[in-house]
């Protein structure tokens, strides 16, 4: 089979796989392919950089995504997406340029459909618009939520909400606990829930001990989710510093 012939057959299974892209037709589905395209990156590869133009609805089909925000007291990350999820969306809509850069936490790949054909999906397909409409809203709370974690907060709570909030999205049953499915460095850690790496480690390092959040090769595991919450709600472990 030639190379542009797998590249088609990969980009049909994708769009068929899409829960989002369930309501089209056949003959939209194949619309749907003959503008569409299939990008391919390595983990730490920078899908788009904050002020890139959003130019085309991005959906993930393999791996996750992080926001990062770049500023003068270090990088913030935003949000994590995970497989199904549209990435840039809310730039896409209004039409603005990138407000922060995205950038490949494993290996990623992407569909990636033009700005037109995106808008014209959403008038025709009342399933699709709810299915975008939905992200965005879980988005917006996420962020909300997040800068409302991120004010005096102590980084234990922080990070707890952060590894329950995955654990919740992502995670999977594995004996009495959960596992999450993903790999994080301790400085993605730190950007996540905006703390410095220092107390990211030495958060992380107790709470391996302790048996709290136990950190794998390429995922966590949260022998108890009972006790994260209980950390969670009474912030009561930890330093107090940002």
């Amino acid at each position: 089979m030639a190379r542009s012939e797998i590249r088609e057959e990969r980009l049909s299974a994708a769009l068929r796989s899409t829960p989002m892209f369930r309501g089209l037709s056949p003959p939209e589905l194949a619309r749907l392919q003959a503008i569409a395209a299939l990008r391919d990156y390595e983990r730490g590869e920078t899908i788009w950089t904050a002020g890139d133009p959003a130019e085309a609805f991005t959906l993930i089909v393999r791996g996750r995504v992080k926001i990062v925000r770049h500023g003068k007291g270090g990088d913030v990350i935003l949000e994590i997406f995970d497989v199904g999820e549209p990435v840039g969306a809310i730039a896409v809509y209004d039409g603005i340029p990138y407000p922060a850069s995205a950038i490949a936490i494993e290996a990623v790949t992407l569909i990636r459909i033009p700005r037109t054909e995106y808008f014209h999906l959403l008038d025709r397909h009342p399933q699709f618009a709810r299915a975008v409409m939905r992200e965005l809203t879980r988005l917006s709370i996420a962020l909300t939520r997040k800068l409302g974690d991120m004010r005096g907060q102590k980084v234990d709570l922080r990070i707890a909400r952060l590894f329950l909030t995955l654990a919740s999205r992502m995670g999977r049953p594995a004996g009495a606990g959960v596992e999450i499915p993903i790999q994080l460095t301790r400085q993605e850690v730190a950007e996540l829930v905006g703390t410095t790496v220092e107390s990211a480690i030495r958060v992380l390092s107790r709470w391996g001990r302790e048996e709290l959040v136990i950190t794998r090769e390429s995922s966590f595991l949260i022998p108890s989710l009972e006790r994260l919450k209980a950390v969670a709600e009474a912030g009561e472990w930890g330093p107090a510093e940002p």
